[in-house]
């Protein structure tokens, strides 16, 4: 499963680099490497005073699930409805915002989330952007994983991690938040999708619609409306929620052992910021 991840973050948890793809996301091919991002995680918490904040790899492992679902659907629509959708989406954007805006805004992305290569200095950020990969010209790329970033950072079951992929920067330095607005807009003169005929980006965004702050719920969500477009990735997303509902019968032994039951934290902040950034 994978996942983008911001510079920042990769230089406070020292994250192996064998959990990175080429365009730079965190890949979690099995529960165990799950389970090594969490304590990398972890060993920044102080657990001792603060155990509630523990991460676990459940919650890593469902997140890049997601995320991946996402990029697959993404694909789908590409061979089924047309192959040349994100070339016509960046030049649409273009036409919309000027091509310099565009640009800096795809610039300043690739900076804050790079591929591998730019993130070892291996190659010049300005370079990457002029290059392809098996024929996709990079600013094509980057644009689709500038849309992944902003449907994380609208989910509000992915708050508790914002740090990972916060995008508070593009928004306040670019005009991400307006391309990213702008794309529903162009989806909108494009062939429907999915069992429910959707523009692609509402497609995109109702699992965390559907279940807001539950990443169970969303999974539950994608098992049951695309489960017969999911192909192998059914078979994860079961394992994914079993190792969920293993994570909360091991929390509920350990606080009968020690005799109490926790109280429900409620997310009042994050519902608030939820209604702020929900602008669809």
């Amino acid at each position: 499963m994978e996942f983008h991840i911001s510079r920042k973050a990769r230089d406070l948890y020292q994250f192996d680099d064998s959990l990175f793809t080429l365009r730079g996301n965190v890949i979690l091919p099995n529960f165990h490497a799950a389970r090594v991002f969490a304590q990398k995680m972890n060993e920044k918490r102080d657990l001792v005073n603060f155990p509630e904040q523990a991460v676990k790899a459940g919650q890593i492992n469902a997140m890049g699930l997601i995320d991946e679902i996402l990029h697959y659907i993404t694909g789908l629509y590409r061979d089924e409805k047309n192959p040349q959708v994100m070339k016509e989406a960046l030049n649409w954007l273009y036409e919309k915002f000027g091509k310099q805006t565009v640009d800096d805004a795809v610039r300043q992305f690739a900076g804050e989330f790079p591929t591998v290569a730019i993130y070892r200095r291996e190659i010049e950020l300005n370079v990457y952007l002029e290059g392809e990969t098996a024929g996709v010209p990079h600013r094509q790329i980057v644009l689709e994983e500038m849309l992944m970033l902003w449907l994380a950072n609208l989910n509000p079951a992915f708050s508790s991690f914002i740090e990972l992929f916060d995008d508070s920067n593009l928004e306040r330095e670019t005009s991400y938040s307006k391309m990213m607005g702008g794309l529903h807009t162009f989806f909108s003169t494009q062939p429907v999708f999915g069992p429910s005929y959707q523009n692609l980006v509402d497609m995109l965004r109702s699992p965390a619609i559907t279940a807001p702050h539950s990443l169970t719920g969303q999974l539950e969500y994608i098992r049951e409306k695309w489960g017969f477009m999911l192909g192998k990735y059914f078979y994860r997303l079961l394992s994914s929620l079993d190792l969920i509902k293993e994570e909360e019968i091991a929390e509920l032994r350990r606080w009968a052992v020690w005799g109490r039951v926790p109280a429900p934290v409620y997310e009042y902040l994050g519902m608030l910021w939820y209604k702020l950034r929900n602008r669809l």
